[in-house]
């Protein structure tokens, strides 16, 4: 079973991926910013989605992600303002997806099951 990270400082929108995709992956969530960034991102966790908004410490994340595991998939959710976009182009090439408040949660389980098929082809 694929293992995806979710981290949402809102405990509701956790919750709701939980009960959302729990049949389908093997999830770790957590509400705790300094608990994802403490996270191996090796080989054995196969996705990330992370609800935050676009800044400087998110972009550092991100590439830090990537560092330690090129081909994992991110998916950044936020509410899109104005004052993100710049922040937004620059965290473009480490995200996969980015899925913009509201949401459907429907959409986002059919886009990570397609990145993570697409993803266990190529490896």
């Amino acid at each position: 079973m694929k293992r995806v990270i979710i981290y949402s400082p809102d405990f509701s929108l956790c919750y709701s991926l939980l009960a959302y995709l729990q049949n389908h992956y093997k999830l770790v969530v957590t509400t705790d910013y300094k608990l994802l960034e403490s996270f191996n991102f090796d080989n054995k966790n196969d996705a990330v989605f992370i609800d935050h908004e676009p800044n400087n410490q998110l972009f550092l994340t991100c590439e830090k992600i990537k560092i330690k595991n090129p081909d994992i998939p991110i998916f950044l959710t936020y509410v899109y303002t104005k004052r993100t976009s710049q922040t937004e182009s620059r965290l473009k090439s480490y995200v996969s997806e980015i899925f913009y408040k509201p949401f459907d949660l429907n959409e986002i389980s059919l886009k990570l099951t397609e990145i993570l098929e697409q993803s266990a082809l190529t490896k």
